[in-house]
């Protein structure tokens, strides 16, 4: 049964959030040439007797989707007090409680939510119901059995394992580039940007810098000793082989001074 226009914009609309952002624990599969033929993904929640298996939900919608809720069934054999042997569901949000801003990640959740907290007094599986309420551990115990045959794969489903790897995937290569542009025993100093400053080159320290401005002074006293001394304090200028030799001298300095 097909949907009107408008709600198979809006189911569109949601599939493409579903699977750029899915909630924790759920994923959806769908039939690129029939968006209706939906089937959604629920983690186990960790703590719970479901933890580590995968339960598989089918949607079918009506044709007065969104105003009325999808029907939902439970593919997956569970032990649970709120799913029926034949994967009916119970739960207010597909009856009563359903509101047409709710969509197939609301319902998802929601599901998630009745896996952590089992409402056994609307219950489907009366046998569950009853065990919950009179045996808690002998329920979880059971739970655990049926969710480790049933529910429990030996690797999670692609739609879990692509978003993993694809994650990982983007963090690496920030990593190895971080760890390989800075060398080792590098004397960098990092900024608050988390870029490093040009390193210091190695034998150098700050006052070797600043060496230069210091001999360019020392030089300049040296010449102006130099013409005291040629002078001779007397304010004359000294004979030419004088100054030859202060020329020599000056030139000699500069030499050791290299």
């Amino acid at each position: 049964m097909s949907l009107t226009p408008q709600a198979l914009r809006l189911l569109s609309r949601e599939i493409v959030t579903l699977r750029s952002d899915p909630p924790e624990g759920v994923r959806i599969v769908v039939d690129e040439d029939d968006l209706t033929n939906m089937e959604g993904w629920v983690q186990g929640p960790s703590g719970t007797p479901y933890e580590g298996g995968y339960f598989r939900i089918r949607f079918q919608f009506g044709i007065e989707y969104p105003n009325l809720p999808p029907k939902c069934t439970m593919i997956t054999k569970i032990f649970h007090p709120n799913f029926s042997k034949n994967g009916e569901i119970c739960v207010d949000t597909l009856k009563k409680g359903w509101k047409k801003e709710y969509g197939v990640g609301h319902v998802l959740v929601t599901i998630k939510c009745l896996l952590i907290h089992p409402n056994p007094e609307s219950a489907l599986d009366e046998e569950a119901g009853k065990q919950l309420l009179a045996d808690y551990d002998g329920y979880c115990k059971y739970a655990k059995l049926m969710t480790n045959i049933h529910a429990t794969p030996k690797l999670p489903p692609a739609e879990f394992r692509s978003t993993a790897s694809s994650s990982s995937t983007t963090k690496a290569p920030q990593m190895t580039q971080a760890s390989s542009s800075r060398p080792p025993n590098s004397a960098s100093s990092v900024t608050s940007t988390g870029t490093s400053a040009r390193p210091t080159p190695l034998g150098m320290s700050v006052s070797q810098e600043q060496s230069p401005v210091v001999e360019q002074s020392a030089t300049i006293g040296d010449d102006t000793k130099l013409m005291k001394n040629g002078l001779g304090g007397t304010g004359k200028i000294p004979a030419a082989g004088g100054a030859k030799t202060g020329a020599a001298s000056k030139a000699k300095r500069g030499v050791k001074r290299l």
